[in-house]
């Protein structure tokens, strides 16, 4: 979701003022709403579908994101190297060589 939410901060926010829906603001109201049932897909217009295909994509892509830092994805394909079971020598060198990640 922080995908999501790094979208709709991009949309002018004004203080107080009024201002113009941006597409990513449109496309999560209209997500909350047809969520809700306040909306059936057959109510959007083709312009709002595809931004609500959009804003899913988006909110896939953030939900398969690797959150690992690189010195952990190291580290598991070290260890998946050596069989899933390193020995207590094999993790200290496998920590020593990802320590430089």
């Amino acid at each position: 979701m922080a995908v999501v939410a790094a979208a709709l901060a991009l949309g002018p926010l004004g203080s107080g003022a009024a201002h113009a829906e941006t597409p990513a603001e449109r496309a999560w109201r209209n997500y909350e709403l047809l969520h809700s049932g306040a909306k059936k897909p057959s109510d959007l217009s083709d312009v709002e579908r595809r931004e609500l295909a959009a804003l899913l994509q988006l909110m896939r892509e953030d939900r398969n994101a690797d959150r690992r830092t690189p010195r952990q994805r190291c580290i598991d394909e070290e260890v998946e190297r050596e069989g899933g079971n390193p020995s207590d020598l094999a993790m200290r060198v496998i920590d020593l060589k990802c320590s430089q990640r």
